[in-house]
Parts: C-alpha cells; sequence; structure tokens
C-alpha cells in the first residue's frame, strides 16, 4: 500500500532524518515503518498510539468539541487535518490539543471536498494520508480491534529530547508514580499533561480548579505539605526521634504511641487529635508490614519503615504544576520551578528513592486506602516496581540526593 507522504527531506535516508533524535519510542517506530515503506505497520502505529490534533483556544473555550477542526495547506492542493504524536506537540498560545483516534471522522473543506491526514508536519516521520472513504472504513474496522493500553496498564515513558538529567528532571522523576499510572511522559514540562479538555477537566473535577488563583493555592497547600491530613506526619516524626536517640534499635509501638499522644497534647491538641494520632500509629504499623512483605520496605534495619509521608503532596505537586500548564493557567518558567521545588523538598525529607517512594505510597493509602489494599494502593505500587526496577527508569539514572 503506498501513502504520499512529505516531510522535510522527503526521504528519511538524507542526512536530515539521519540526524533527527525521535522524542520518544512512538516517532521512533513511524520513522522505522516510513523508511521501510511499511504503511501497514506505521498506520498501526497510528491506531494504536495516542493521537492529537490542534484548535483555536478562544473557539474551543466557547464551542466545545463544536470548534472547527484546523486545516493544513493550500485549498488548491488539498487540505489536511494535522495529527501529533506526544513527542511532537506544537506550542502556541492560540492553540489547544485535543486528543483523537485514527482513523478519523469525515472532515470537510470550506468548499465541501474531503480532508485527508498530514502525520506530524514538518518532521522526518511526517506522512500524509489522503481521504478515501473505502480505506478509511476499512480502517476503522481493524482499529476496533486492535488492544489498546487499558487504564491500569501502568508505562514508563520517556521523551530522549526532554529533561534527563539535572534538578528539573529530578523533580519530574519526584512525580513519576502517577506519570507512569497515567502513562504520560515523565520528563516533559510541555504543551499538555493529557490533553487541554483532559487537563482542565481534572483540575475542575478533582481539585476545584477553574482559574489561575485556584491552581496556585492549591500547589502552595502541596508544596507546604498541607494537602494531606497532619496526624500521620505527626506521630512520624515522634518516631523519628526516638530512632535519632537510639540508633539501631526498633522503636517499641506502644511506646511510640504512648509519647505521639502524650507529645500532641502538650502542643496544645484536643482529644480528637490524641484520638487521630493513636489511630495513625496503628495504621502506619500495619501497612509498613504490608509494604515489607511487598517488598516497598526491607525487612529489617533503616530501610524498614517510612520516615515520612511528605512524598505524596511532593510527588502530587510536580504533576499538579503540569496539569495546570496544559490547562493554561500557569506559565512554562512557574511550573518548572514548581517541579524543581518539589524536588529540593522531596531531597530534603528523603536520602533515596527508595525512601521517597515508600513515603509516597504510605501517603496515598493513608490518604484514601482504608486499608482496603484496593485500587489506591496497587496504582501506587505497581509504579513503584517499575520506578524501581525498569533499566530506563529516572530513579535507576538520577542520583536521589545529588541530581
Amino acid at each position: 500500500m503506498a501513502i504520499p507522504h512529505t516531510g522535510p527531506a522527503g526521504d528519511p535516508a538524507t542526512d536530515e532524518a539521519d540526524r533527527w533524535v525521535p522524542p520518544t519510542a512512538v516517532e521512533h517506530a513511524l520513522l522505522a515503518a516510513k523508511s521501510r515503506g511499511d504503511w501497514w505497520t506505521y498506520l498501526k502505529v497510528l491506531m494504536t498510539e495516542e493521537l492529537f490534533t490542534v484548535l483555536f483556544k478562544e473557539e474551543y473555550d466557547r464551542l466545545g468539541d463544536d470548534a472547527a477542526t484546523l486545516l493544513l495547506g493550500d485549498p488548491a492542493d488539498g487540505q489536511c487535518v494535522p495529527l501529533y504524536t506526544r513527542g511532537l506537540l506544537p506550542r502556541r498560545d492560540d492553540l489547544v490539543v485535543c486528543k483523537l483516534r485514527f482513523p478519523i471522522g469525515r472532515t470537510e473543506t470550506a468548499d465541501g471536498t474531503p480532508a485527508g491526514v498530514v502525520v506530524n508536519p514538518g518532521s522526518p516521520c511526517s506522512a500524509r494520508i489522503p481521504y478515501d472513504a473505502k480505506k478509511y472504513r476499512e480502517w476503522g474496522r481493524l482499529e476496533r480491534r486492535i488492544q489498546r493500553r487499558g487504564h491500569d496498564d501502568d508505562e514508563l515513558l520517556t521523551k530522549h529530547t526532554g529533561p534527563l538529567t539535572g534538578p528539573l528532571a529530578h523533580g519530574l522523576a519526584c512525580g513519576g508514580h502517577l506519570a507512569v499510572h497515567n502513562q504520560v511522559l515523565w520528563n516533559e514540562v510541555g504543551e499538555v499533561y493529557d490533553d487541554y479538555p483532559g487537563d482542565v477537566e481534572c483540575l475542575r473535577d478533582s481539585w476545584g480548579v477553574t482559574d489561575r488563583e485556584g491552581w496556585q493555592e492549591q500547589l502552595t497547600y502541596l508544596l507546604r505539605g498541607e494537602n494531606s491530613p497532619p496526624h500521620p506526619e505527626f506521630a512520624l516524626r515522634v518516631r523519628n526521634a526516638l530512632l535519632a536517640e537510639r540508633p539501631g534499635r526498633p522503636v517499641d509501638p506502644e511506646e511510640w504511641r504512648g509519647l505521639a499522644v502524650a507529645d500532641v497534647r502538650e502542643r496544645g491538641g484536643d482529644e480528637r487529635d490524641a484520638a487521630a494520632v493513636r489511630e495513625a500509629v496503628g495504621r502506619i504499623l500495619r501497612y509498613e508490614a504490608r509494604f515489607r512483605a511487598d517488598g516497598l520496605l526491607t525487612p529489617d534495619g533503616p530501610g524498614s519503615v517510612v520516615t515520612s509521608a511528605l512524598a505524596y503532596d511532593y510527588g502530587r505537586a510536580v504533576n499538579f504544576a503540569r496539569w495546570g500548564l496544559g490547562a493554561r493557567y500557569a506559565g512554562q518558567e512557574e511550573t518548572e520551578a514548581a517541579v524543581v521545588r518539589a524536588g529540593e523538598l522531596s531531597r530534603a525529607a528523603y536520602s533515596s528513592w527508595a525512601g521517597f517512594s515508600a513515603g509516597y505510597v504510605l501517603g496515598r493509602a493513608l490518604r484514601f486506602d482504608e486499608e482496603s489494599f484496593g485500587h489506591m494502593y496497587a496504582s501506587a505500587l505497581s509504579p513503584h516496581r517499575i520506578l524501581m526496577g525498569h533499566p530506563e527508569s529516572p530513579w535507576r539514572a538520577i542520583p536521589f540526593s545529588s541530581p
């Protein structure tokens, strides 16, 4: 099957294409298929992976899904709907990025002519696919049979042209749990996290954020470690003090519980605070026992307990900052600054990726799991295992304490 294709070099064997570094594995697969003339594989990549197009922001904000599709090209030569893979999303203030699937529905130009599509226009992996009703129907039937990644099919995705070392990369790696679970690039501060509608919806429905001021407020709470309940962190600090006083000796649970309750009362806490701290100690102990069984903690020694649960706020702060950029509530520089700050705070609270991860999982479990060891626990444990074990994981490449 021959598909007329376009690109700056026209032939991926040219010097320009040879020098080009595909941002992600998706663009690499497209370029490889194009270079072989293997258009069935090229089409299968389009059907399997996430694709995006661009719309005018003002029009999308006003009309939503009824906004007009943006077309590229000269009407005399045939206009096309631009399709982009995640690694090559364009960045323009007047445009927003929205997901769609290939093959797309019939889109007409101003004169009623059906528009084709152009994939990653201007790149060496670009291809122009004219509209053909019969082929589109055939491809549609094929697309419906293709198995895509499911919601819980956690995956580590890397942008090879993104930050891989340094403070920004370290901060982004602190957001790794959610990035892996959400199947987005872990090391990108880019146009979108999911897509523009998805980022807006996430902030609105999960965080109650609908504007820049709300984004700034919630980000501040996260970076201060004030988004999660305070009593578990208070209890952990009491135990840390006991461990510092008696290096190498385990802390007796009853002594820990009694000291934590007495301490919170001395600091002006009421009976509800005392009860919350008492309950937190028991829940932490039970979760830690499960963590040791699941490999989140070591059987004994310093790595056998969680020192802080602040990682849950700091890790979410990284993703929250990225959602704000995608929803256009934040700018590039302030988003990157928030990510770097989350990394700095994480280094101050922990000494290793393993310790950070255990803290993140504990914070998430204490907040949402209610000792059910259900989805809210499993959806953090699986990314932990991927990030600790995958050969391309940033946790294996970026030193925790000195990025």
